[in-house]
């Protein structure tokens, strides 16, 4: 995100600006799904901060990262690098919206469908999208990876224009490529 939009964010995503890098680090394995250094809004930090004062024994759910460009688009990002549960996903997905709405960050679901984004990105290697077969993945991954194309995988396709304008669902390869990389290229141009 760019300084402007930064400044422009309510102050409760203002205290949890961090790098996309941060934001993609799997705490179990101590790796990272991504390597840049764009800023985002650590979101997985939103619940507890939303919460507080609620008298909740929980916290909602939440995605791990959103990113607005200067564009005003909204991107929510959640990075999973191993086992992909669909009833978690959609859970995270439905709970970030209603903390949005309660919070008056944004107005109504009209802006949600118009504006916000969801990317899923997977480790194609930890995750089983069909029946395991040794033969069978080793086909299934080096055809995709060749044509280099996204899948639509999880369900997560069935929330696009219903609840979200677009989503996705991308290996890191392809998240660097359609993402990061216009990403940073338009945060360069907007600096220029």
């Amino acid at each position: 995100m760019t300084e402007e939009v930064i400044n422009a964010l309510p102050q409760i995503f203002q205290n949890h600006i961090c790098t996309l890098k941060r934001a993609s680090l799997d705490d179990t394995n101590r790796t990272f799904m991504c390597e840049s250094e764009i800023k985002v809004i650590h979101f997985d930090k939103i619940p507890k901060d939303y919460a507080r004062g609620r008298g909740w024994n929980g916290v909602p759910s939440s995605n791990d990262a959103l990113y607005i460009s200067s564009q005003g688009k909204w991107y929510f990002i959640e990075f999973k690098n191993g086992t992909v549960k669909k009833e978690q996903i959609f859970r995270k997905l439905y709970d970030s919206l209603i903390m949005l709405i309660e919070l008056g960050i944004i107005p109504d679901i009209g802006f949600i469908r118009d504006n916000i984004n969801y990317i899923l990105v997977y480790n194609s290697n930890k995750t089983d999208k069909i029946q395991t077969s040794t033969g069978r993945i080793a086909n299934y991954s080096y055809i995709f990876n060749l044509a280099e194309q996204e899948e639509k995988l999880f369900g997560i396709e069935k929330f696009e224009k219903y609840l979200f304008n677009g989503t996705h669902t991308y290996t890191s390869n392809l998240f660097e490529k359609n993402f990061v990389i216009p990403m940073e290229t338009e945060e360069r141009l907007k600096e220029v």
